[in-house]
């Protein structure tokens, strides 16, 4: 059994670092280490710093647009250049903030007081270029987007290309993969037939935590009632609403592995 967190939001609150003491319960769950994986909106250079000791497990990034396997990072799928060339032309047209990843570097137009900042290259391990050098992003922010820009950019996209879309009204952000790329198309990729436990706290976790044999949402019932996402667990965004949800997976792995006793 596949146990699968996601990081900003779900186990850790100041996108910086994981709790010692979630870090601690993690590492205390009734499964092996290789059993551990974690899927995030980051790509894998944002990761890498975050999530520390966790570097050498089985890593999904960009919203599953790119791996990492014991340190071997590749991409899954690159969005297509058509799409891509739209989606400067809308950056453009609008004057909009953006995050473009691709493999390793990024290109970026990011206000100083936005949230995103502190998520972003954290660890000072690329570059930020110029948006023309950016020839296979792998993944696309548009940040800071008004209520109609954002109504108008996603019909536009919606439209004109086939890249898979997740809109974060709240706050005001859209991130773009290739079509069919998200976390759960990629954790199938990785590990075809495995059945898993998933934590999340947003949108983007939706496929994984509709799939998942025990589902953990982070966060309020009034957000997942928003992003109309159902789970089998609930517990506050907080070091002590992790813990608590990691104690109850824990007792679930215990009974479901007495049973094969």
């Amino acid at each position: 059994m596949k146990v699968v967190f996601d990081i900003d939001g779900t186990i850790s609150f100041d996108g910086h670092h994981i709790d010692d003491q979630i870090v601690s319960q993690i590492n205390q769950l009734p499964i092996d280490r290789h059993q551990l994986v974690f899927a995030s909106a980051r790509p894998i250079r944002d990761l890498l710093p975050i999530v520390g000791e966790f570097a050498d497990t089985a890593l999904i990034g960009g919203n599953g647009a790119i791996v990492s396997q014991g340190g071997d990072i590749r991409v899954i799928r690159p969005i297509p250049t058509e799409n891509f060339e739209l989606v400067k032309q809308l950056i453009a047209r609008y004057g909009l903030d953006y995050v473009i990843d691709d493999k390793w570097n990024y290109a970026a137009r990011v206000q100083q007081e936005s949230p995103i900042r502190k998520q972003l290259d954290p660890g000072h391990l690329a570059q930020n270029v110029d948006l023309r050098t950016i020839t296979q992003p792998i993944k696309m922010i548009l940040l800071n987007l008004k209520e109609r820009q954002l109504a108008e950019i996603s019909q536009a996209l919606r439209r004109r290309t086939t890249l898979a879309i997740v809109e974060h009204r709240g706050e005001h952000n859209i991130d773009l993969t290739a079509a069919g790329i998200n976390k759960y198309t990629t954790f199938q990729i990785l590990f075809p037939h495995e059945k898993f436990i998933a934590f999340g706290n947003d949108d983007n976790d939706r496929q994984l935590l509709q799939h998942a044999e025990r589902s953990v949402w982070i966060g309020s019932q009034s957000k997942a009632n928003q992003a109309d996402i159902q789970t089998d667990y609930r517990y506050p965004a907080a070091v002590s609403g992790v813990l608590s949800a990691l104690h109850e997976i824990d007792q679930w792995l215990i009974s479901e592995n007495s049973q094969f006793l």
